[in-house]
């Protein structure tokens, strides 16, 4: 479950306020030129304070070291790679970050339910990801709360991961290939359409031979029996003489 909120306490006398939540906490900003995103693990949700601060001493206990140099404040690792560089202002020492709205650092938090699952669920949670890269994210840190119950391994095969990676579903039912023409002729009618041709039609017979799928379309004024038989009729006829064989099916 997510932490429960709980009180701090402030610099005033015997006040404190309100911390909603932990999560991770996300910034851009830019370091000799260079743009970087900050990650900080650990980060209290405090809805009342109308500032995101980040405390030196944190910093310190981490391994970093805050190097205050006249109007700038450099933050640096042990291997002293500057990771982050503060500017004072007004008196205040503010982290530059780029991506700014409405004046205010944007931060973006993340945070599961605290429920350890098994990792089958985590593996549909994030986007049918391998053990391997699931273990990466584990011993990075980069979900607060991805907690895996039971072993790192799927029990059966992955019913989806298999269909996303076939490029094509098997068809298993088998389809008789016509061969000769006028083996087997197929119709279609189609209207009525708002424009009519210019021969005044408004629907279309379309008839496909099977093998050869070759097609012939009669325009007819209307889809009455005179007049779709009165084109089969035509059809049949000169298709024959054509071919010299015989229409078996329709």
């Amino acid at each position: 479950m997510i932490s429960s909120p709980w009180r701090g306490n402030s610099a005033g006398k015997n006040s404190t306020f309100a911390i909603n939540s932990t999560g991770v906490a996300e910034f851009s900003t830019t370091i000799d030129g260079v743009a970087s995103r900050i990650k900080i693990n650990n980060a209290l949700y405090m809805p009342q304070l109308q500032s995101n601060l980040i405390s030196v001493s944190k910093l310190v206990g981490k391994g970093m070291t805050v190097a205050f140099e006249g109007e700038t404040t450099r933050v640096k690792r042990p291997d002293r790679v500057t990771v982050l560089i503060v500017v004072k202002r007004d008196g205040l020492y503010i982290i530059a970050a780029d991506n700014v709205i409405n004046g205010t650092s944007e931060v973006n938090t993340f945070q599961t339910k605290r429920k350890a699952i098994t990792f089958e669920v985590w593996h549909r949670r994030l986007g049918y990801a391998g053990a391997k890269t699931i273990m990466g994210m584990i011993n990075s840190g980069l979900v607060d709360g991805l907690e895996v119950t039971g072993p790192i391994e799927l029990k059966a095969l992955c019913k989806d991961c298999i269909y996303g990676t076939h490029t094509m579903y098997l068809f298993h039912n088998s389809t008789a290939t016509k061969t000769d023409p006028l083996e087997h002729i197929y119709i279609d009618i189609w209207g009525p359409t708002s424009t009519l041709s210019a021969g005044g039609s408004k629907y279309f017979m379309l008839i496909v031979d099977g093998a050869t799928s070759y097609k012939t379309v009669y325009f007819l004024s209307s889809k009455s029996t005179d007049a779709t038989l009165g084109a089969f009729k035509d059809f049949h006829c000169q298709a024959e003489q054509q071919t010299g064989r015989k229409l078996k099916y329709v």
